[in-house]
């Protein structure tokens, strides 16, 4: 159904509702924010957007989009309105004592922040629920992460490689600002239980497992798009 200003009750409906799905995934403590890029369409430039550089269009929407749920998402953590600037590596510089991440498809946005009082490092992704291509899915994963996939693909209803690729991403960018170890996909290996829809990312080493080395993250998906967010508490 469209309105007469143009907008889809059923995009509304179905980004509302991814929110709401993600929302679930994660700690009470953990503010979680999103949507479609709607928001970013307001003329309201951001102090943030003079430091992007020369992108395309639809770069600078869902940037926008991303800083402007961040603040809905700390506000939701008591942090009054803040510039959220971009850093050396392209991520955000979140406020002294907030950890968070932010994740765009083509159409949708989330945003997860948390104080790092509780937490070290929290990292999310959520990418469009569609199959990677066989060569793709060879780089992401390990044969062994592969074993009983008709089964879980049956159990879940979508492409369990593209699945692992979610995980390792929403993985790499809460170990990333951490460790400053860049990470191939093929450098964690990702043990998951279907039913409680919990992700367990190992890092390994020269083909050998670390068992030290190992985050507990969790997955979903929702109309659509597929979601992990993988959150570090402190000690």
């Amino acid at each position: 159904m469209v309105l007469p200003d143009g907008s889809d009750i059923r995009s509304d409906c179905s980004a509302a509702q991814f929110v709401a799905s993600f929302r679930e995934l994660v700690a009470d403590d953990i503010g979680v924010e999103g949507g479609d890029f709607k928001p970013a369409d307001r003329d309201l430039p951001l102090k943030e957007e003079a430091h992007l550089g020369n992108v395309v269009p639809a770069r600078r929407r869902e940037f926008r989009a991303g800083r402007l749920y961040a603040r809905q998402a700390l506000r939701g953590l008591g942090i009054p309105e803040t510039v959220i600037p971009i850093g050396p590596d392209r991520a955000p510089i979140w406020p002294t004592g907030v950890v968070g991440s932010i994740s765009h498809t083509r159409s949708l946005c989330a945003v997860a922040v948390g104080l790092s009082a509780d937490y070290l490092g929290i990292g999310i992704d959520i990418e469009e629920n569609s199959s990677l291509s066989g060569e793709l899915a060879k780089l992401v994963t390990h044969t062994s992460e592969l074993n009983e996939r008709e089964v879980i693909e049956a159990r879940l209803g979508y492409d369990l490689p593209k699945l692992l690729f979610v995980i390792k991403e929403a993985f790499y960018k809460m170990h990333f600002p951490l460790n400053r170890r860049f990470l191939a996909f093929r450098d964690v290996r990702v043990e998951l239980d279907v039913e409680r829809h919990v992700a367990k990312a190992v890092i390994v080493s020269s083909s050998r497992f670390v068992a030290a080395d190992t985050f507990d993250g969790r997955f979903g998906s929702s109309h659509g798009t597929l979601f992990s967010c993988f959150a570090l508490s402190a000690p």
